[in-house]
């Protein structure tokens, strides 16, 4: 199996991105400006909703405002498949949108929308077994330790919550726990995310499949593009966050309750036309940094002529 160079996948992204930043703007200012307002437009209600809830003890106002939640997420995606393709289509070198008002919906766009699809039930699905097997672990746990008398505070470990004294062993299996969660979903959302787009747009076809076995003894190479690429950018993008919120609002506080959950959504709520301008601005740095090393890292690991109409030029 091929190995994506890191230096090289690293050095085309930002290449590619930087050196078309105009164009990349051109071709995605539109999906980005329907997806910022749709989200302001959804959210602002969301947060007012869960925050009545919390106060008023109604979980029925909750799931109100979680369904129109799920509703714009599945509507959400057909902007994020227009991004996908033209820009993937453009770091591939395949023939790509020049106008600066693109919008379009035809079958390579359909085709993403259902790939992204394809991959958040599977990450779903996957991420259900995963918090499964983590619980068996916390049960195992709770059996081997409960004859020191530490199997309530294992128990409450294992679902996420933090007991008022936490022994070694008990704060140890707890993180244990949490760790393997983490690391199994990032895994997996790596192997079968990476290189999506490329798959979709330039195969023509729906396979997780062919990206799982594409990516096959590349993750740490593929983690390690992902932090250098979009890293620094995230840095940038909390920090920014942290002037506009408060330096105190990107450090984790609280107990994780419901009620501390509203009091963080009330505050942030006043500041979500800010927060969501930042998101436009700094999306087309993100989408370009992200679908430039996908296309080079697809490029890399398939033989030119099973990548139908892809030119091996850089763009």
């Amino acid at each position: 199996m091929a190995k994506v160079p890191v230096g090289k996948t690293i050095a085309f992204s930002y290449g590619f991105t930087l050196g078309n930043i105009g164009a990349i703007i051109g071709q995605i200012w539109l999906p980005m400006l329907l997806l910022t307002l749709g989200s302001y437009f959804v959210l602002s209600p969301y947060y007012e909703s869960f925050s009545r809830a919390v106060a008023e003890d109604n979980t029925a106002l909750v799931g109100q405002a979680a369904v129109t939640l799920l509703l714009y997420s599945l509507v959400s995606l057909i902007f994020y498949a227009m991004i996908y393709v033209t820009l993937t289509r453009h770091a591939l070198g395949q023939p790509h949108s020049h106008s600066l008002l693109h919008f379009s919906l035809g079958a390579a766009e359909w085709r993403m929308y259902g790939a992204l699809l394809a991959l958040a039930f599977v990450l779903i699905i996957l991420l259900i077994f995963i918090v499964l097997a983590a619980t068996l672990l916390g049960v195992l746990a709770t059996a081997i330790l409960g004859a020191a008398g530490m199997a309530p505070e294992v128990a409450q470990a294992a679902k996420g919550i933090a007991p008022k004294t936490v022994s070694a062993p008990v704060a140890a299996v707890g993180s244990l726990i949490s760790l393997f969660i983490v690391c199994a979903a990032t895994y997996v959302f790596v192997r079968l995310f990476f290189v999506l787009a490329p798959v979709t747009v330039a195969e023509e076809q729906i396979s997780l499949g062919r990206g799982w076995q594409l990516t096959a003894k590349n993750f740490w190479r593929l983690f390690a593009i992902l932090v250098a690429t979009l890293g620094p950018l995230f840095v940038v993008i909390v920090i920014c966050q942290a002037f506009v919120l408060g330096p105190d609002s990107m450090l984790p506080h609280g107990d994780g309750s419901f009620a501390e959950t509203a009091a963080r959504m009330e505050k942030m709520r006043p500041n979500l036309p800010i927060l969501y301008g930042l998101s436009f601005v700094f999306s087309p740095f993100l989408f370009g940094l992200l679908l430039g090393a996908s296309a080079f890292a697809y490029r890399t690991l398939v033989p030119p002529p099973a990548a139908r109409g892809v030119i091996l030029d850089v763009p």
